[in-house]
């Protein structure tokens, strides 16, 4: 790779570069936009962006709102555009990619603060522009719905504007920079600390009446320790520090830093050599920006560089002293400078008589680092092209919470915050109402302690009257408010649902996604109540000589009543058995909902009681069992009468010679018992019931 200083002789030319770096940029974090699931933060976004306009407005001006200007901008998207996975995630894809053409300009302005002459299609600008187009750091927050993207692009623009008003001088120059600055703080609060950055270079490098400088250093040495203040207050307080952060001091959360950056890992998640280029790239462009501090013709490019590196990046660590709480998002708005930095060597000042040796040696290091850049996108089990979860995967887990949820079920998650997620995919997966969920208290102490005993009252007082539950976990997320004893997975909560044989009640599955997990619980008798269930359809039904079907419930999911159910939802049913001897065989059964039922079933459900989890090897006569099952209907069923089998089947052979035989009517051979008719009507798709379907 040869990056050459050409001259930008063709009118337009200027323009036409930087939109090829945006539509560049934009084919990247257009590729596969909507695959990973919301995760948390995405999720509280769309919550957040849901509220009201006067609200949103007014947290412009609420000094504990983060970042407020991007929820107000979300909420005026998802009016024109929806609330879809992708379209959420849009204007982030939208903002990363502009970035890239301004990081360019910034390169082009760098230079010329450095003394170079008239505009130019430079090398130190494109290798910025591509630092920032393929870094798996910026294409990671390209593709998230949070402010991160739109914070690159604002820091992109003061990276662009500061070195220009330096160089100009011009009135209208330094409003544009005022006004880059001063949304900025709306866009995010720690924009503060890029703030900062911009009054300490324009000092270095003189501007301003100087019988004043004094007194804006201590201005600015005033403001850089309150922002510390601020933020050890912030980051550092009880809900920051509570699990969701990572633990590091300065020099630890340095070398992070350097690794998110160059590949967006954590150490250990790549191989080590993959550093190397970027190690090389930075000592090169830091060596060079020192240099030129000590040259009078080219001090004021380098000065910019490093102090929009060096400051936010110091008072950042700095807060570490006092919070150890990590997060490498926050630094976002140095990466322009960190890509100014990394293409440096390409800057104006290097001698003609070595620019050659030193464009094709830079190049070649280039080349390396994007190729690192590019094995970690793909990375399997770690990239975000791999394919793989690399996300939570709340999307996957509610959808095996919609396809069997009962309206009669309590659905519990935890912690509560996860909320926003169980809203914005169950009124997507679910034409039915869906179960309000339940949530528990936080686990803490303090003047109020809230511990296993506060927690054993509230959980009898929310769960008695109910048969079967749902818990969905974030274990990750949960520890902060349930902390685990060492060795076990969950806390309290969740070892509720994971070890149901203690609780007196049946385990009926256990779905594990990337950082979100589905436990069911089935209770013999109602939960406390301990009152037997009866069908409220009675049957004898015989199958084989062992298994009778005492009868069946129906279960109401539309104002009809039982019996009729909506297209896209689903029709819950509970089946009561008993057995006459143990079977030796593991049988499964089978719903099957057919209107011609000589021809394969247009709806159906098959499989082991409870998912496997209370095999029929193990029911012992004189101890009834229930099963609660799900029929998923189709979104495109059509509505009318359908007649609704069940039926019992060896599982080691699906053929109808593997089905046991029933005694008992009516019935149509092969072992399929009629339980009578439903009615399916229309329902409303989960595209229209809250955008597009990821289905």
């Amino acid at each position: 790779m040869r990056l050459a200083n050409v001259p930008l002789r063709k009118p337009g030319a200027p323009l036409l570069v930087g939109l090829a770096l945006f539509l560049a940029a934009l084919l990247v974090r257009l590729y596969r936009l909507g695959a990973q699931s919301l995760w948390l933060d995405e999720g509280s976004s769309w919550e957040l962006s849901r509220g009201g306009w006067g609200h949103l407005l007014g947290e412009l001006l609420n000094p504990t709102a983060a970042y407020p200007l991007y929820h107000l901008l979300l909420k005026g998207w998802m009016a024109l555009f929806g609330d879809a996975e992708a379209a959420l995630r849009m204007p982030s894809a939208l903002a990363g990619a502009l970035a890239v053409p301004v990081i360019y300009l910034a390169a082009v302005e760098v230079g010329r603060a450095g003394g170079a002459g008239a505009p130019r299609l430079a090398g130190h600008g494109l290798a910025a522009a591509l630092i920032a187009l393929a870094a798996p750091y910026t294409i990671w927050y390209g593709q998230e719905a949070k402010v991160y993207g739109l914070l690159l692009l604002n820091a992109a623009l003061i990276s662009w504007a500061l070195p220009r008003a330096l160089r100009t001088g011009r009135r209208r120059d330094w409003a544009m920079l005022g006004g880059l600055c001063l949304v900025a703080l709306f866009v995010h609060r720690l924009a503060a600390l890029l703030l900062l950055a911009v009054g300490v270079a324009a000092l270095l490098v003189g501007a301003g009446p100087a019988r004043r400088r004094p007194a804006l250093w201590v201005g600015l040495a005033v403001a850089g320790a309150g922002l510390v203040a601020a933020m050890a207050l912030g980051l550092g307080s009880e809900s920051a520090t509570t699990g969701a952060y990572i633990p590091a001091g300065p020099a630890t959360a340095l070398g992070l830093s350097f690794v998110r950056f160059a590949v967006d890992r954590w150490p250990g998640d790549g191989p080590w050599w993959w550093l190397l280029p970027w190690l090389a790239l930075l000592s090169w462009g830091l060596g060079r920006a020192l240099h030129d501090l000590r040259q009078a013709g080219l001090r004021r490019g380098a000065i910019v560089v490093l102090a929009l590196l060096g400051v936010p990046l110091g008072l950042f660590l700095l807060q570490l002293v006092f919070t150890r709480v990590y997060e490498a998002r926050y630094l976002i708005l140095i990466f322009p400078a960190w890509a100014l930095l990394l293409s440096y060597p390409l800057a104006p000042g290097v001698p003609e008589r070595a620019g050659g040796a030193v464009r094709a040696g830079y190049g070649l290091l280039l080349a390396a680092a994007l190729a690192t850049g590019g094995l970690a996108l793909f990375q399997p089990g770690f990239g975000l092209f791999s394919g793989d979860p690399v996300k939570e995967q709340y999307r996957e887990a509610i959808n095996e919470l919609a396809v069997r949820v009962h309206p009669d079920d309590a659905v519990v998650i935890h912690p509560g915050y996860i909320r926003p997620l169980y809203d914005y995919y169950m009124g997507r997966m679910l034409t039915d109402p869906a179960p309000a969920p339940l949530a528990f208290a936080n686990f803490w102490r303090g003047p109020t302690s809230y511990g296993p005993r506060e927690w054993e009252f509230e959980r009898r007082e929310r769960l008695t009257g109910f048969a079967r539950s749902f818990l969905l976990i974030a274990p990750e997320h949960a520890r902060t408010v349930d902390v685990p004893l060492p060795g076990d997975e969950y806390g309290q909560v969740g070892l509720f649902w994971a070890y149901s044989a203690e609780q007196r009640t049946w385990p009926c599955g256990i779905w594990r996604y990337n950082g979100v997990h589905l436990l069911c619980q089935e209770a013999p008798e109602p939960y406390f109540t301990r009152e037997p269930l009866e069908p409220a359809t009675p049957s004898d039904a015989v199958f084989g000589d062992t298994l009778r079907l005492l009868g069946f419930t129906l279960k109401a999911t539309t104002a009809q009543g039982p019996g009729v159910y909506r297209a896209g939802g689903n029709l819950p049913i509970s089946l009561f058995w008993e057995v006459r001897a143990t079977p030796a065989t593991s049988y499964s059964f089978f719903l099957h909902l057919c209107r011609d039922c000589e021809t394969p079933p247009l709806a159906s459900d098959d499989g082991p009681p409870l998912e496997g989890y209370l095999p029929t090897t193990v029911w012992l006569p004189g101890k009834p069992a229930r099963d609660d099952r799900t029929i998923h209907l189709p979104a495109d069923l059509e509505p009318g009468r359908y007649t609704l089998l069940v039926g019992v089947f060896d599982p080691s052979d699906a053929t109808p010679a593997g089905r046991l035989p029933v005694v008992g009517e009516p019935n149509l051979g092969s072992g399929r018992l009629v339980l009578g008719t439903v009615e399916i009507v229309a329902g409303t798709t989960p595209a229209a019931a809250g955008g597009v379907s990821w289905r």
